[in-house]
């Protein structure tokens, strides 16, 4: 007689935040990311935002998204709940933090994940955050990259499709020095006249970084390059020789690059974008 009895079982990867190990290097573990607001200012490139998600085994697993002050007390979560149509196992929030910034001041706020997942309770610091209030002082040599996410996530398995997720990134950098790549046709009339048929400006725009660490640069390369469906640049640079790069449309058109340096973690990364929309053409119209 066969007793055996077959049973299926989900694989399980419990979630993991940016935490690592110290091995004695000196500012190990503490990075701590900026985040700007504005007290009234609705504009988006003054307001950053924080998209926190995690992927549960079954939709009976507890969840606990949090946020704590500089003196380690938890706060009331300020912003949207993650809305994820196409996948009932991951769940997030959506932090704003000009609502953060009218509640709760400017500081340092740590942000948190709990949960339990197939009877194992853990936890992880998603992020350790700075937030000031926006000014161009405050945001002096920094660019911004604001993500929308629509498609699936192979990795973490999470299906992103028809959410309202969003996440910024903002760091020390440089976007811009736009190459505008004209794309020239002409045609030879009759009487060897030489007209104009198309032209299009195709640009190009160039990010460089300062030197980051890893909880930026991973963000950068493993979530938003990767994942993002709409992104958007911000620059806040004084040299800049475009002041109007607030939260341009952009598309990743060539692959990341990343500069490492011997005796200490950090990195620097290059990428080159082009426009999402590429409206920058003159034609004849033919009706």
């Amino acid at each position: 007689m066969d007793y055996r009895v077959k049973e299926n079982y989900k694989v399980i990867t419990f979630p993991k935040g940016f935490e690592e190990e110290d091995r004695g290097v000196k500012g190990c573990c503490t990075c701590k990311e900026l985040v700007l607001a504005h007290p009234s200012d609705s504009e988006t490139f003054k307001n950053d935002c924080t998209g926190v998600y995690l992927k549960r085994s079954d939709p009976g697993d507890l969840v606990a998204i949090t946020m704590e002050d500089a003196n380690g007390a938890t706060i009331t979560n300020l912003g949207t709940a993650a809305i994820f149509p196409n996948d009932s196992d991951t769940v997030g929030f959506i932090y704003d933090w000009q609502q953060i910034l009218n509640a709760n001041g400017i500081g340092c706020y740590t942000i948190k994940v709990n949960f339990t997942i197939a009877g194992v309770t853990s936890g992880y610091t998603h992020g350790i955050y700075e937030l000031r209030q926006f000014s161009t002082e405050s945001s002096k040599g920094t660019v911004r990259i604001k993500s929308a996410f629509n498609t699936f996530y192979q990795k973490l398995l999470v299906d992103f499709t028809d959410s309202n997720f969003v996440d910024c990134v903002r760091f020390n950098g440089y976007f811009g020095d736009r190459q505008p790549k004209t794309e020239i046709n002409n045609i030879v009339s009759k009487n060897r006249r030489v007209e104009k048929s198309t032209r299009e400006n195709v640009n190009n725009y160039f990010l460089k970084t300062d030197p980051l660490d890893i909880c930026i640069t991973r963000q950068l390369v493993d979530f938003h390059f990767l994942n993002e469906d709409d992104c958007f640049v911000s620059d806040y640079n004084y040299h800049n020789h475009d002041y109007l790069i607030q939260d341009k449309s952009v598309e990743l058109i060539d692959s990341s690059e990343l500069e490492y340096f011997r005796g200490n973690r950090l990195a620097k990364l290059e990428a080159t974008f082009g426009d999402r929309n590429l409206l920058d053409k003159n034609f004849y119209k033919t009706s």
